[in-house]
């Protein structure tokens, strides 16, 4: 091995003096039996070191920077510095690739590995339940596993309840106006009022009403029949996951067939089917200490009638949603009607060519209604402290 020559000038500050310290000429050794004085560490050197080379270090430099420099200096010439209790051993680093394995605390491989590949093109990795496995050098083991550690942390996540209602409109208004007449007006009664009108004027709003207390309003309006509860889960949504919940029913739907074998004409039935019922999508989660960012698409679809080909009816939003801790965002207005047919038949004799249709009868019915959404950024309520300010309501339990 070439020997090259080196020189340590070090200027240490002492109380208000300078002491120089010339080393001229040591070899590698001599220099960490200076950096183990220094810094009163214990330090062993693999026996296949022995090398020299030159250092410049800063006029500031002082005692204490000796073992920061030296594992800078370490680092640079393939070196690392290892501690087994309270002895630092100093070694080559190996250019031979090993196995590595992470277990990982809070994600899952399939995470994490996209974005190992994308900083280690050669790396090969595989997986094993939560343990990532990949072999490499020193090197590349260590930031690897550096990468690791700063991903692999617990993923933020917040809990939104999704209401659906639906009512309708004349029912709402004269609940609103007869709601006047019967309560005071303190802060509770002003944020029912206000629910109430913003559904009967089928307006988009952002409320601040604690979610205990909205349940409350809500179950006040059911218990006068003046909503129907569709659906109201409670999801957890992920930072940058994707979550889908759906409620359906697979509904068969009668097509038919119709093959000719010589002269006769053969029909055969087949069924196709459908899921119909309520379908929630939610993608592009933010998650942040203050509120949560997300897209959803909705979909509530019902049956009309019974027969072999139903008619749905179908309800669906599409947007963009930003709830802070503890607010509500409130999506009215999506109107439509339902035509529902209810048939009704005597059997056997309804099959009669002609005289059949005396025995059957079919009556028709056009239901308008109201849909209106309700997206809650779910938090924890103190129900002693809210129900100190909460005055009873005709109609609703008490806190």
């Amino acid at each position: 091995m070439t020997t090259v020559k080196w020189t340590i000038l070090l200027l240490l500050c002492l109380k208000t003096s300078i002491l120089a310290v010339d080393l001229v000429g040591n070899s590698f050794i001599d220099y960490i039996r200076f950096v183990s004085n220094t810094s009163s560490v214990n330090i062993v050197i693999d026996e296949d070191i022995d090398t020299n080379f030159s250092l410049i270090l800063p006029v500031d430099y002082k005692s204490k920077d000796s073992f920061k420099i030296l594992k800078s200096v370490l680092d640079k010439h393939d070196m690392y510095l290892v501690k087994y209790d309270s002895i630092y051993y100093i070694k080559k680093i190996s250019k031979e690739k090993n196995y590595n394995s992470v277990k990982l605390k809070f994600l899952l491989p399939d995470k994490i590995i996209p974005i190992i590949n994308k900083y280690h093109e050669n790396i090969v990795i595989s997986k094993s339940k939560k343990t990532i496995i990949f072999k490499a050098d020193y090197k590349e083991s260590k930031q690897i596993k550096e990468l690791i550690e700063l991903l692999d942390k617990p993923t933020k996540t917040k809990k939104v309840k999704i209401t659906l209602i639906s009512f309708q409109d004349d029912e709402m208004q004269e609940f609103g106006l007869n709601f006047d007449s019967k309560v005071s007006n303190d802060k509770n009664n002003y944020e029912y009022k206000t629910l109430i009108d913003n559904l009967a004027t089928s307006q988009v709003l952002s409320l601040t009403i604690p979610n205990f207390a909205l349940d409350v309003y809500l179950s006040d309006l059911k218990t006068h029949s003046i909503i129907d509860f569709k659906f109201s889960p409670i999801l957890s949504l992920f930072d940058n996951e994707k979550t889908d919940f759906q409620i359906t029913n697979n509904i068969p739907y009668l097509s038919e067939d119709r093959s000719v074998d010589g002269t006769n004409n053969i029909k055969s039935n087949s069924f196709t089917y459908k899921d119909v019922g309520s379908k929630i999508e939610i993608d592009k989660v933010s998650v942040t200490d203050e509120a949560i960012y997300f897209h959803i698409q909705m979909q509530y679809e019902v049956i009309l009638d019974k027969t072999l080909t139903p008619t749905t009816s179908k309800r669906s939003i599409d947007n963009y949603i930003k709830l802070k801790n503890g607010e509500t965002i409130v999506i009215a207005g999506l109107k439509g009607s339902e035509s529902r047919t209810l048939k009704r038949e005597v059997p056997i004799l309804s099959s009669i060519p002609f005289l059949g249709e005396v025995f059957k009868w079919s009556h028709n019915s056009v239901k308008f209604d109201t849909f209106a959404i309700l997206i809650s950024n779910v938090e924890n309520i103190d129900l002693e402290e809210y129900g100190e300010r909460v005055t009873p309501i005709e109609g609703v339990p008490p806190l």
